[in-house]
C-alpha cells in the first residue's frame, strides 16, 4: 500500500509495525472494552511471607485497597473486645464502601450514628458468641488482638451472587462481614478459614462487584484471602465463590508452607487440591459437584482421584467471543504481571525461573504457583512495603519509562477513552489506593499493622498494635472530612495532597518523598523495638499497663506524622512551583524543571517540528490519520490511486515539516428466571 512503501522509503518500521497490528473495532465494542478495564482496575494485591521466610520469624501479610472510582470510607476503626449476653444476635450487614461503611454503635462507639446518620439494616443475624476480639476494621477486619490478619483480593469466578436487599439477590453474607467475624472469633487462621467457609455456606456468599444478572460481573463475583495468625504462626490462602443457583457457597483453603512467599492478583490461586490432606487443605461439602455438573472441571483430568484443580475448575476465562478482543490479555497479564514481580522481589532466584510473560488464567499451561520458596527469614517488612510501591522499575515493563509515562516518568496510567481497544501495565503501587498495610502477625500480643494512607509510593507505613487497648488518633477516624470532604483534621489528606502534587513532576519529587516516608519507617523499627523492650520490663506484673503504654507511643507517633506530613506537603509546593525549584530567596536560589530531551524530541510534542507557517503542535498521529482517511474509502487503504495520492501528498508534507523544524530547531538551539453461569462451549 501507499503507506507501507511510505514507511519503508523513510524507515519507520515501528510506524508500520504499529499499523500492521492495527485493527478497527465497532463502537459498541470499543464501549465494552473501556467497561472491562474500569472493572478490572477496581482489583487489590495480597503480598504475604511464611514464618520461615519472614526476617522476624512470624508471618506477615500485606493488602493494598485499590479501590478504583469508589469513594471508600477511609477510617481505620477500632472494634472493642466485648462481652455479650447469652442469646445475643450478631448482625450482618451488607457493608458500604462507601462514607459511612457501618452506622452501628454496639459494633464500635467508632461506628456510632452522627448527624443524623440511621443505624444500617442487618441482612440476617446468626448466634453471637460470648465474647468477641478487639481489630482493626476497614472495609474488611485488617488485625485482631491475637494476631489473626487478614490481606484481601476480588477475585474472578464462574458463578455470581448478590445481597437479598436486591429484588435479584439471595445472599446474606459478603467478604466484609465474613472477615469481621473471622476478627471476632478466631485465633488462628485455620479457624477463620473454616468460620468463614461455614457461615458463606449456610448464609450464601455474595461479591459487592457482582454488578447485575443482565451484566453478571464474573471478573468480580469472587474473593480471595490470605490469613496469618501468631498463636500456630501459620499462613492460609482462602478462596470463596457464590454456589448453585447463585446461592450458598463453594470455598476452598489452603495453609502456605512456612518458608513460602504469596501474591494474589485478582484471580484465585489454589490450584491442585489433594481433598484426602485435611492438615493442609480444607474446602466446603461437595466442592468438586458444581464444576462436574456444568462440565468446568472433570475428575479425569487428575491421576488421582484426590486432586482437584479449584482455579481450574471455577476461574473465569473470558470467552472467544467477548469484547474487547484483547478480554483475554488484559486479565492474565492483569493479575500474573504481578504474581511474577512480586516472587522476583521477594524471592529473586524462585522469580528467575517464572515467565514473566505466562500470565494468570485458570487453564494456563504451567501456571505459576500459588507460592514459592524463599530463603529463611530473608524478607524483611521493607522488601514488603517496598514491593507495594513498586512499578516495574529495571524491567521491559517499566512504567516510568516512555511516552504514556511523560516528559516526567509518571507510572501512573487512568482510565482510557472508551473507543480505544488497548491496555496498561498494571503496577503493584496505584494512584488509587485508598490506604494499604503489611501486618506482622507476632505472639504474646506483639502483633502489629504497620498502615498507610494512599498510594504506597507516597506514604508512611506507621504501627498499630493488633492488641492496642484504645483505638487509633482522632484524624484516623474522625467524621470531620472524609474522601469526598477535604479535611486538615483527616490523616488521609495529607498523605493524598502530596501523592496529587508529585503529579507535577513524578521523577523529581517522588523520590524527595519516598527518602522521608523511609527515614520516618527506619525510625519507627527501631522506636518500636525501643518500646517493646522497655514494655518487657514491667509487663509481667501489669500486662495491660505494658500494652496502653505501646498504644500510647504508637498513636503519639501516628499524629506527630500526621503534623509533620502537613507541614511536609506545604513545604512541596513552595519549592516545587511553576515549572521551578525554588532553594531559597537569593538571586540564585531557583532553577528550572527542564523538560528531557527524549521528549522534546519526539514528533508527537512539537517542539522540533515547530516552523513559522506550522506544524504549531506537533507532528499528527499517523496512523490515527491513515485509519480516517480509510474511512472516506471503506475498502481500505491503497485500493485506488485516487485515494493513495492525496494521503501520500499529505503524509509527505508532514514529513517535510517536520525535517524544516528540527533543522529549525537545532539552528535555533433485573434477575432471569435462569441460573447465572459461565457456559461452557
Amino acid at each position: 500500500s501507499v503507506f507501507f512503501c511510505f514507511c519503508s522509503f523513510f524507515k519507520l518500521p515501528s510506524l508500520c509495525n504499529a499499523m500492521a497490528g492495527r485493527k478497527k473495532v465497532s463502537t459498541a465494542a470499543a464501549l465494552f472494552a473501556g467497561a472491562a478495564l474500569f472493572d478490572v482496575g477496581l482489583g487489590c494485591t495480597i503480598i504475604a511471607v511464611g514464618k520461615d521466610a519472614s526476617a522476624y520469624g512470624a508471618p506477615m501479610v500485606g493488602h493494598s485497597e485499590d479501590s478504583g472510582p469508589v469513594a471508600n470510607d477511609i477510617r481505620l476503626v477500632r472494634v472493642p473486645r466485648r462481652k455479650w449476653k447469652k442469646g445475643s444476635k450478631r448482625p450482618l450487614y451488607n457493608v458500604n464502601p462507601n462514607y459511612p461503611r457501618i452506622v452501628d454503635a454496639e459494633r464500635s462507639p467508632e461506628y456510632a450514628p452522627v448527624d443524623g446518620q440511621k443505624s444500617s439494616e442487618p441482612l440476617a443475624y446468626i448466634d453471637q458468641v460470648e465474647e468477641t476480639y478487639g481489630y482493626w476494621d476497614t472495609d474488611y477486619g485488617v488485625q485482631n488482638e491475637m494476631g489473626v490478619s487478614i490481606g484481601e483480593s476480588t477475585c474472578t469466578a464462574m458463578t455470581v451472587g448478590w445481597p437479598s436487599n436486591l429484588p435479584y439477590g439471595y445472599n446474606k453474607a459478603g467478604i466484609e462481614e465474613l472477615s469481621k467475624i473471622a476478627m471476632e472469633r478466631c485465633d488462628t487462621a485455620r479457624c477463620a478459614a473454616q468460620i468463614m467457609g461455614d457461615v458463606a455456606v449456610e448464609l450464601g456468599f455474595y461479591s459487592a462487584d457482582s454488578a447485575t444478572p443482565d451484566a453478571p460481573a464474573y471478573i468480580g463475583s469472587s474473593e480471595c484471602l490470605t490469613i496469618a495468625d501468631a498463636k500456630k504462626s501459620e499462613l492460609w490462602n482462602f478462596n470463596v465463590m457464590t454456589g448453585k443457583h447463585n446461592a450458598s457457597a463453594i470455598w476452598a483453603a489452603q495453609r502456605v508452607p512456612p518458608n513460602h512467599v504469596v501474591a494474589v492478583g485478582n484471580a484465585f490461586t489454589i490450584r491442585k487440591m489433594n481433598l484426602s490432606d485435611h492438615e493442609n487443605f480444607l474446602y466446603s461439602p461437595n466442592v468438586t459437584s458444581l464444576a462436574e455438573e456444568m462440565g468446568w472441571w472433570s475428575p479425569k483430568l487428575e491421576k488421582s482421584k484426590d486432586i482437584f484443580d479449584f482455579f481450574y475448575a471455577y476461574g473465569w476465562t473470558p470467552t472467544k467471543d467477548a469484547t474487547p478482543v484483547n478480554a483475554e490479555s488484559i486479565i492474565s497479564a492483569y493479575s500474573g504481571r504481578r504474581m511474577w514481580r512480586v516472587f522476583s522481589l521477594l524471592s529473586p532466584k524462585e522469580g528467575a525461573k517464572l515467565d514473566p510473560e505466562r500470565g494468570n488464567l485458570p487453564h494456563t499451561v504451567d501456571p505459576y504457583p500459588s507460592s514459592v520458596p524463599a530463603p529463611k527469614h530473608s524478607v524483611t517488612l521493607k522488601m514488603v512495603q517496598d514491593a507495594y510501591r513498586d512499578h516495574y522499575e529495571g524491567t521491559p515493563y517499566d512504567l516510568t519509562k516512555g511516552m504514556a509515562a511523560g516528559p516526567h516518568g509518571n507510572p501512573n496510567r487512568g482510565n482510557p477513552d472508551l473507543s480505544v481497544v488497548g491496555q496498561w501495565e498494571r503496577a503493584l503501587a496505584m494512584y488509587r489506593t485508598s490506604w494499604s498495610f503489611v501486618n506482622i502477625a507476632k505472639p504474646n500480643g506483639r502483633s502489629v499493622l504497620w498502615f498507610g494512607y494512599d498510594c504506597p509510593h507516597g506514604t508512611v507505613y506507621l504501627p498499630f498494635y493488633g492488641a492496642a487497648t484504645k483505638g487509633a488518633p482522632e484524624s484516623y477516624h474522625s467524621h470531620s472530612g472524609t474522601l469526598a470532604k477535604f479535611s486538615f483534621d483527616v490523616a488521609w489528606w495529607p498523605y493524598a495532597f502530596i501523592n496529587q502534587w508529585s503529579e507535577n513532576n513524578f521523577e523529581l519529587i517522588n523520590p524527595v518523598v519516598l527518602s522521608k516516608a523511609r527515614r520516618i519507617e527506619a525510625k519507627a523499627m527501631k522506636l518500636v523495638e525501643d518500646w517493646e523492650k522497655e514494655a518487657s520490663y514491667f509487663e509481667h506484673e501489669s500486662p495491660e499497663g505494658a500494652m496502653d503504654m505501646l498504644t500510647e507511643r504508637s498513636n503519639r507517633l501516628a499524629e506527630e506524622t500526621f503534623k509533620d506530613w502537613w507541614a511536609f506537603a506545604w513545604s512541596l509546593v513552595s519549592k516545587y512551583r511553576g515549572m521551578m525549584i525554588v532553594h531559597n530567596d537569593s538571586a540564585i536560589g531557583t532553577e528550572w524543571q527542564r523538560y528531557p530531551a527524549w521528549w522534546l524530541e519526539s514528533l508527537d510534542v512539537g517542539y522540533t517540528t515547530w516552523t513559522k507557517k506550522g506544524p504549531y503542535h506537533g507532528v499528527p498521529d499517523m496512523p490515527k490519520a491513515i485509519e480516517l482517511s480509510a474511512v472516506v474509502d471503506p475498502s481500505g487503504l491503497g485500493s485506488t490511486a485516487t485515494n493513495a495520492v492525496p494521503i501520500l501528498v499529505a503524509l509527505l508534507a508532514v514529513l517535510g515539516a517536520y525535517v524544516l523544524g528540527r533543522s529549525h530547531g537545532h539552528d535555533l538551539g433485573a434477575r432471569s428466571d435462569g441460573d447465572c453461569y459461565v457456559s461452557v462451549a
